[in-house]
């Protein structure tokens, strides 16, 4: 268990899933601090934009009013209605003229003001005039018909100063109009436009859904305690926030009240943090997509090799991992597959060449080449020592001994060279002439520059014992050629007998023999057709071709590049 755990800290996987985890856990530690110091800034930054956004409006309805103070004002310190009225009072200006001076003036300081929707002049006379502008004639006849008389019963609280005041849907701006000897000669109500003057607040409270609530001296007074709040933005930590802003002058009073839902303020800020907190839940499925993914394409098939390996190791060649990817690990899977297989192959035929190489030597040394053999050369070397007993039995020795060296002097060797080869099929011919003697004739072609190349051991000598058993022996005699020269970068080998014709029978079983078959006669031509196969890979070729009395096998052995000039 303890080599185990230690396997495991010391694992790829170990390490991969630590990467995942802080491939994950680092991003959303420094997000999250991020988050942590973004939020109150976000927070701030709407603050900011609420603060600068109600302070201009503010600024701007200020200046307005102060701009309709100021044009009010202008009526009496232009002095042009109070000249004329003057001059009307002492009957130096007809009526006619009046009215015309005054609609005159009335149009040229007020018929262009984009705040002002009426002007009216009611001078102090009996006659109960109204003036106006031409253009403006409509709505002052409703001042006429509906806030005249509501607006006469505050003039005489009003001194110099004038004062808003509301008519029904209508805001008027009302003042007594005094002479320089602070006589009063009229009234001046100019009609406000609404609309205009508070249009930058109506656009601030759109902007942050809030409600509002606005005064203008005693016009609206919408909230029940403007006390309650103090000016500026406040947070009474329910789900609105408030601001509040006064101010006043000589001339008038104004409050404004915004009760602002706190998503406006504090949404964008909780909006983000629902948006990173949904971002780490869908993380979560992804970082588990991604740690399957490298389970799948890259921890269990590093596993997979890694047992694989030390299944090759503890010696299971051929082993495969079920790998198909096109990735590299796909292709290192393969890759490994093959060695292995290749390996296993490699092993197997190594271990076949052995024992078939075995056999060759057994069988040669059982006679193909057999003890029947041995015994008849014996046989041959006793009856010729009771002729003679001198050179002859000296030669029939040394050829016995070549090879019986051929047979168990090279038991670990696989090729000769071709040189150490023709003295082994010099030594058999020697034999197989001292029994048939004129009956057998030989001949021998041979490329000595093919002499050093190398081929594998007992090569030639089985396919002679092949042609003396199976078609000298049964005729009695006949003759045998060996050609061997180069062709096309290989050594082409040759081997020609007479005697007694193949049957059907033998053909077939020649040809089981070249397929590699150990079962029945030609033993010999098996053994060498499968020591060709596993040796060359294929690169070597056996045949044998009947032709009448004739047989003829043919090899070919490719020249190893050593070997090659």
């Amino acid at each position: 268990m303890a080599n185990r755990g230690t396997g495991f800290r010391h694992s790829l996987r170990l390490r991969l899933l630590i990467i995942i985890l802080l491939v994950w856990l680092i991003p959303t530690l420094t997000l999250s601090r991020f988050i942590g110091t973004l939020l109150p800034s976000l927070r701030q930054a709407s603050e900011d934009s609420l603060l600068s956004g109600a302070e201009y409006a503010w600024s701007r309805t200020v200046r307005d009013l102060d701009a309709l103070i100021e044009l009010s004002r202008g009526a009496t310190y232009d002095q042009e209605l109070s000249s004329a009225w003057d001059q009307l009072s002492q009957g130096l200006l007809s009526e006619t003229e009046f009215v015309r001076l005054s609609r005159n003036y009335l149009e040229r300081k007020y018929g262009r003001e984009s705040l002002i929707l009426c002007a009216v002049y009611v001078p102090d006379s009996p006659e109960g005039l109204f003036l106006s502008p031409r253009s403006q004639a409509d709505r002052a006849l409703e001042y006429q018909q509906s806030a005249h008389p509501a607006l006469l019963r505050t003039r005489e609280a009003l001194d110099t100063r004038c004062v808003f005041l509301r008519e029904g849907e209508r805001i008027y701006l009302v003042r007594n109009l005094f002479s320089t000897a602070m006589q009063r000669y009229g009234l001046l109500a100019l009609e406000v436009d609404s609309r205009a003057l508070f249009d930058s607040l109506d656009e601030v409270a759109a902007r942050w859904e809030a409600s509002q609530a606005l005064r203008l001296d005693d016009i609206g007074a919408g909230l029940p305690d403007w006390d309650a709040y103090p000016d500026g933005l406040s947070d009474s930590g329910g789900d609105e926030m408030h601001y509040l802003r006064r101010s006043a002058s000589r001339d008038w009073s104004l409050a404004w009240h915004l009760a602002i839902p706190r998503d406006k303020i504090t949404g964008q800020a909780r909006q983000f943090r629902r948006i990173f907190q949904l971002l780490n839940l869908l993380l979560l499925p992804v970082m588990g997509l991604i740690a399957f993914y490298t389970y799948r394409r890259f921890s269990r098939p590093v596993s997979l090799l890694v047992n694989a390996a030390h299944q090759v190791e503890s010696g299971a060649f051929g082993t495969v991992v079920p790998m198909q990817g096109k990735d590299e690990l796909g292709t290192l899977g393969r890759a490994f597959s093959a060695m292995s297989t290749r390996i296993k192959e490699l092993v197997d035929r190594t271990y076949k060449e052995e024992i078939a190489l075995r056999d060759a030597q057994i069988q040669a040394l059982q006679s193909r080449i057999n003890p029947h053999f041995i015994n008849n050369a014996l046989e041959d070397i006793n009856w010729q020592a009771r002729m003679d007993g001198s050179r002859s039995v000296s030669r029939m020795v040394e050829a016995l001994s070549v090879l019986l060296n051929a047979t168990m002097a090279h038991r670990d060797q696989r090729t000769v060279s071709l040189r150490e080869e023709l003295s082994v099929v010099d030594a058999y011919l020697y034999f197989i002439q001292e029994r048939y003697g004129d009956k057998l004739t030989w001949s021998r072609q041979v490329d000595e520059a093919l002499l050093d190349c190398t081929l594998p051991l007992l090569t030639l000598q089985p396919v002679l014992e092949n042609a003396v058993e199976h078609g000298i022996a049964p005729a009695g005699g006949g003759e045998i050629a060996i050609s061997i020269h180069r062709e096309q970068g290989a050594m082409r080998i040759e081997i020609m007998n007479t005697g007694r014709p193949l049957s059907p029978e033998d053909e077939e079983r020649m040809r089981s023999a070249l397929a590699g078959t150990l079962e029945g006669r030609h033993v010999g031509l098996s053994n060498i057709a499968s020591r060709l196969r596993l040796i060359y890979h294929g690169e070597a070729s056996l045949q044998a071709v009947p032709d009448g009395p004739r047989t003829l096998v043919q090899m070919t052995i490719p020249i190893a590049k050593e070997d090659r000039p």
